[in-house]
């Protein structure tokens, strides 16, 4: 039973992985800055509420190791070191530790034991604000990034890489919470997903049996 459920996580980390190079393959290209609007953050977000923490971080890292070793997998079918460490760079580099966020305050061992005596109500908010917090880290770096890499003040990286950034932004967290945090509970009630943990004492008895 315990090693289905790794093969079971495993896939699904997989899945989230090419779910991540799927997705940041629609891709808007604007006029007045090097980074384009991106769906791969959905992904990125999709990972953090449906995944245990230590997936959701490995679902991104090895998106960005793929994409590192010259795989094309980032934004307009780019690879290589060029790409990850270009204009979006910074964007890129906090994928794991946004995804890690969310799913730390939505599927840590102690947010699920809390989850089970709270109203649904509380998992929309918890997935809101984890969402708010990890998007504004998420600027931050992109933003604290291009301006290392061209020079500009930050004020001038705010006004390319996040204010024309904020409408869609929005958009695609609405989404997230709406659509994607419901989703997690159906998932879980067909048994898709596996979010709780097994007590370390049961795991040793298991072990002994």
């Amino acid at each position: 039973m315990k090693n289905t459920l790794r093969a079971k996580e495993l896939a699904m980390t997989g899945i989230f992985t090419a779910l991540t190079a799927v997705m940041a393959q629609i891709a808007i290209p604007l006029p007045f800055t090097p980074v384009p609007i991106s769906f791969g953050l959905v992904a990125v977000y999709m990972a953090g509420i449906l995944l245990k923490p230590k997936h959701a971080i490995l679902s991104q890292v090895c998106y960005l190791l793929l994409g590192a070793a010259g795989a094309p997998v980032f934004g307009n079918f780019r690879g290589g070191l060029a790409a990850l460490f270009g204009s979006t760079g910074g964007y890129l580099l906090v994928y794991p530790i946004i995804a890690g966020i969310v799913a730390v305050v939505l599927n840590g061992q102690k947010s699920r034991q809390a989850e089970k005596r709270q109203h649904r109500a509380m998992v929309l908010i918890k997935a809101s604000v984890s969402i708010c917090v990890a998007h504004i880290l998420l600027y931050l770096g992109g933003t604290i990034w291009l301006c290392a890499i061209t020079g500009i003040d930050f004020q001038a990286g705010l006004a390319l890489a996040v204010y024309p950034y904020i409408p869609l932004d929005i958009v695609k967290i609405v989404f997230c919470v709406a659509a994607i945090v419901p989703l997690r509970v159906r998932f879980m009630a067909m048994n898709v997903l596996q979010l709780d943990y097994v007590p370390a004492n049961r795991s040793k008895n298991e072990g002994h049996a």
